[in-house]
Order: C-alpha cells, then structure tokens, then sequence
C-alpha cells in the first residue's frame, strides 16, 4: 500500500525493545478500561497495533520485537493484579494471532501483489480470521483452566467472542495503519482539505447522518444505515480518508450497540455482540474493499495517461501532448502578459551516429541528450519530442536573452557529455537551436512560431551546425 507516516528506524536493538514494549503496553491499558465487568475488553488495540507496525516496517520483524511486546503485555495485566498464569496464558493468545497472521502475510504477499492488489484487503482479513481461529481456539481451550472471569461458561461463546473480538479490532485498525501516508503526503491531503468545496464533503455528512439516525433508531435495522454513505465515501475520497471514516463509523456503531444491547439484554449480550461484530466485519470489508479497488483503477489510469503523453524512449512529452501543452499555456501567457519561448532542438548529424554505431547507441544518445536539457531546464519549461532526433522546448514567463543563455548552456552541455559505447570507449554529439520569442503584444497563432523557430533552426544548420539562432 501507501509509503509510512514516517520511517521507523531504531538506532540499537535496545530502542526498538523500548518502543514495542511502550506502544503495546499503552494499547493493552486502553484496551483494559473498555473491559466490563466480567467480560474481555470490548475494545483490545494492542494486537491489530504490533500486527500493523510488522506489517508497515518489515525491518522491524526482528525476535527482540516480540520480546518487547510480550513484556507489554504482562508488564500491562500484571498491574491489573492479573495471576502470572493466567497473564502468560492471555499473552500467549495475543501473540499467537499475530504471529500467525503475520507468517501467513509474508507468505502470501508475492501472490497478492501478482493477482490483484484491489483485493489486498480481502485476503488480509482471510489471514486475520485464520490467525484469530488459532488464537481463540487456544484461548478457549485454556482459560477454563484457571479461576478467571474471563472464562464465560461455554467454550463455543468463549472462542466466538474471542474471534469476533479479533477481526473487529483488525478491521477498525489495521487499514489506517497500512494506508497512511508519508508525513508530508499527509500535509498535502490537509491542505486540499481546505479548498473542498460543500458538494465534495457531501458524502461525509451523509455518513454522519445516517450514523445521527442510526442512534435514535434501536432496531437491528440501524447498523445497515451507513453502508451506502461508506461506499459512496469509498468513490470520492482518499484510501487513508476512507479507512480513517470507516473505522470511526464502526467504532461508534459498536459501542452504541453493544451499550443499548447489554442495558435492554444482559442475559443475551454475549451472543448479541458476537451477532453484532460479524455483521460490521461483513458491512466494514465492503467500503474498504471499494476504496482499495478503486485506488488501484485511479493508479492505473494516471500510468496509462503518463504512458500516452510521454515518449517511451526519452520519457520527454509526445508530439500531440507537446502541441496540446503549449497551446493552453500560450493562452494562459497572453492573458498574463508574459513572453514566452519556443526552441527547436536537432542532433548534428544523427543518421551517421546510427549508421556508424547503431539504433542501440542510437537511441542510448537521444535519451542522454533529453537527461541533460532536462537538468537545464525549470520545472514549468515543457520538452517534447516531435519526431527522430527533433525536440521542442517551450519556456514560459522568459525573454530574449534568458531564452538564447539558456539554449547555450543546452548545446554547450551536450556537446560535453560522452555517449558510452563500452568501458573504454564513447563519444559526442551536437546540436543545433532555433529560438522563436513571442512578446504578448505580438499576437500570432501557435503554428507561425513554430515555424519562425523551425526556420531559425535551418538556419543554425547551414550556418555550420552546433549553434544557437534567434529568428529575427
């Protein structure tokens, strides 16, 4: 998925014992005061945590990690005045989820990647429910062993519980963690935030809608009311926007539910709240799976018009992409009253490189030639290529001599730059400029400047090649 918040990177094995023991005991406290009376916590965020961090920092999978989280988690319950057994025993179900939804992640990762990465979801949460059937089935087996409240009668409602408690807090964490973006990624998403219009943030409000409604309604039927606001979320906005909505909703959903629940029903609540959380681990995967898809789509088009705009061989702009490019800056020049510059550029010489070397090295010398303009050139400036070893340079918000200076320091650098034919040998190739100025109180079409700066760059070639000239 998206790069991390952040990259996570301890100086010594000792700082990252330090961080997983802080992070994971922290997590198991906020996890212990959602804890009710005689039941496990509604709410248990330490396990989806370090599933997440192993996840999101592959270098951090090291032994001294699970040593750490492991002392959180006893170091957390043994402040609850938990007996050491049953600590271990509670501890060992924790760890042994993740470790086996994290094996069978790396595992599987590779064919996720070469199937489709829209469904990267979907077989996450199968290797959740694989690791949380390992967990539960040892929680359930054990904790009837030992005098604790947290064995609730019935081994079936124990590892129901259990498993349901599992993918529930998966669901609510572990897509934020996985998808969230690098710090200043993050800033940028905050900014476009504020230059959202009121039509753009309309299908958050309807998620908060349907949530408002959902409170005052008690029946079954509210838990259904954001699954069309979520997944019409999941078009609009961003993954990590998505997964951040997503989890909120259902914690919510959660907490208002299981309360109304154990209040109208405390005979019930068990098997209620295990009916609960599999409802909202069905109705969470869908907007989720939606938003996963539909990045992909997105990432897809965006290469595919990177792709149709750009020359495969020099990654410079097509030819119609070019024409296209200019003619719309040429408008937005003319009404800003800026001078703009047109430059044709053409290899000395190319068929004799071809003839004499190959289309190989040939083609090696176009893109050495099209690296170095563009380290001359500003981030606005526009490179096309218009066909063989023809290129066009479009300047904006320039004059005559920043133009011709610029034009120089392009042949002169080209000239300069050897063209590899093995370690030992390589040589160089020119080029010849033309340079078209267009002033805003000169108002010509776009194809007339092209050809002043075509007719200057002929000039430039039967003056001798290997020359900049300006058309008069």
């Amino acid at each position: 998925m998206t790069p991390s918040v952040a990259e996570l990177k301890p100086r010594s094995l000792l700082q990252l014992f330090l961080i997983f023991t802080a992070v994971i005991f922290f997590c198991c406290i906020l996890g212990i005061a959602t804890r009710h009376l005689t039941f496990l916590a509604s709410f248990w965020p330490a396990n989806s945590v370090l599933l997440g961090l192993l996840i999101r920092f592959p270098q951090t999978r090291h032994p001294i990690s699970f040593i750490g989280a492991m002392v959180g988690y006893l170091l957390a319950d043994t402040l609850q005045d938990t007996p050491f057994l049953l600590n271990f025993c509670l501890t060992s179900a924790n760890l042994l989820y993740v470790i086996t939804t994290l094996t069978l992640y790396i595992r599987f990762n590779t064919f996720i990647r070469s199937m489709h990465y829209g469904y990267f979801y979907l077989f996450l949460f199968s290797f959740c429910c694989l690791g949380a059937l390992s967990s539960s089935l040892f929680a359930a087996f054990t904790l009837p062993y030992f005098n604790t409240k947290f064995a609730l009668g019935s081994f079936w409602i124990d590892f129901g519980y259990w498993f349901t408690a599992e993918i529930q807090n998966a669901l609510l964490l572990l897509p934020a963690i996985i998808s969230a973006p690098h710090l200043f990624e993050f800033k940028q998403q905050l900014k476009e935030l504020k230059t959202q219009t009121a039509l753009s943030t309309l299908p958050l409000f309807t998620v908060i809608f349907s949530i408002v409604i959902g409170y005052y309604d008690a029946g079954p039927g509210s838990l259904l009311y954001p699954i069309a606001p979520l997944i019409w979320c999941a078009l609009r906005y961003r993954h990590f926007s998505v997964a951040i909505i997503t989890s909120i909703s259902c914690a919510f959903i959660i907490y208002h539910v299981s309360q109304n629940y154990l209040l109208l029903y405390p005979n019930q609540y068990l098997n209620n709240t295990i009916s609960t959380r599999l409802g909202l681990i069905m109705m969470t995967i869908a907007p989720l799976t939606v938003s996963s898809i539909n990045m992909v789509r997105s990432k897809l088009i965006q290469e595919l018009q990177h792709t149709i705009a750009h020359d495969e061989l020099t990654s410079s702009l097509t030819r119609r992409q070019f024409l296209q490019s200019v003619e719309l800056l040429q408008q937005q020049a003319t009404h800003s009253t800026q001078t703009t510059a047109f430059l044709m550029l053409d290899i000395d010489h190319f068929k004799q490189v071809n003839d004499s070397y190959g289309h190989q090295i040939g083609d090696r010398a176009l893109q050495s030639c099209v690296q170095t303009i563009q380290t001359v050139l500003s981030p606005q400036d526009l490179l096309g290529r218009l066909g063989g070893e023809e290129f066009a340079i479009f300047m904006i918000n320039t004059d005559i001599n920043t133009a011709y200076q610029c034009a120089e320091i392009i042949r002169e650098k080209i000239s300069k730059t050897p063209i590899q034919l093995d370690h030992q040998q390589h040589f160089f190739i020119q080029i010849s400029i033309g340079i078209c100025v267009h002033r805003p109180k000169n108002q010509q079409p776009i194809e007339h400047l092209f050809k002043q700066a075509d007719d200057a760059l002929y000039q430039a070639k039967r003056q001798g090649r290997n020359q900049v000239v300006i058309s008069t």
